[in-house]
């Protein structure tokens, strides 16, 4: 099937939003986890988180246009902090529904039936069930004014890994905690590692052969 720019503008509205969404395949599942000032939590699939840079070591992702529904968001600029936790196989379908639209001050956490977890003097909940979780200080938001989204970025100061999972090279590998990847707004996948490469020189490359 093709489509060109003026076949794109007049497709149906959810056909061309389930569209756009998969063209860019498998994206990560990341369940961010806030507070507000007075303590109350919150918890929100995001399937954007990109990685800016490791030195310092900073994560971000798109927050689209902010609207009333935006606890995430407003949390985040109220407290200055957020957690950012791996969804696996175990828990899929709790993390999904946590994309609903629940009232201010209502825990996705106790409707979706995870748990909340506090490291330290760290505000911000993490998530139990996850076995690869991080929380990070807000930076920065720069402003993409095509689409009145933000992209919001933070710096990493903690940093929790199932020992399993790390290798030695710090390289964590996703397939031994069942991550799981998405397509689409409602699509779910397993991850499972297919292979490991050394890192890519152009005087030592191998002799490619093209299965056919």
């Amino acid at each position: 099937m093709y489509y060109n720019s003026e076949d794109i503008e007049n497709l149906d509205k959810a056909f061309r939003a389930n569209l756009i969404n998969c063209l860019s395949g498998f994206k990560p599942a990341h369940l961010i986890g806030t507070a507000d000032k007075l303590g109350h939590t919150n918890l929100a699939i995001f399937t954007n988180i990109v990685h800016i840079g490791a030195n310092p070591s900073l994560i971000g992702f798109v927050q689209r246009p902010v609207s009333n529904d935006s606890h995430t968001y407003k949390n985040i600029k109220a407290t200055g902090i957020f957690t950012i936790n791996h969804v696996h196989k175990s828990f899929v379908e709790n993390a999904h529904y946590t994309s609903a639209r629940f009232a201010k001050g209502i825990s996705e956490f106790s409707h979706c039936k995870l748990t909340e977890e506090f490291i330290g003097d760290f505000k911000a909940p993490f998530v139990l069930e996850s076995k690869i979780k991080f929380g990070l200080q807000f930076v920065q938001e720069v402003p993409i004014k095509i689409n009145n989204s933000i992209l919001v970025i933070g710096q990493i100061e903690h940093i929790t890994v199932d020992d399993k999972a790390l290798l030695p090279d710090g390289i964590i590998d996703l397939s031994v905690v069942k991550d799981i990847c998405t397509s689409g707004l409602t699509n779910y996948y397993t991850a499972t590692k297919l292979s490991q490469y050394p890192h890519a020189k152009s005087d030592k490359l191998p002799d490619f052969k093209i299965e056919k």
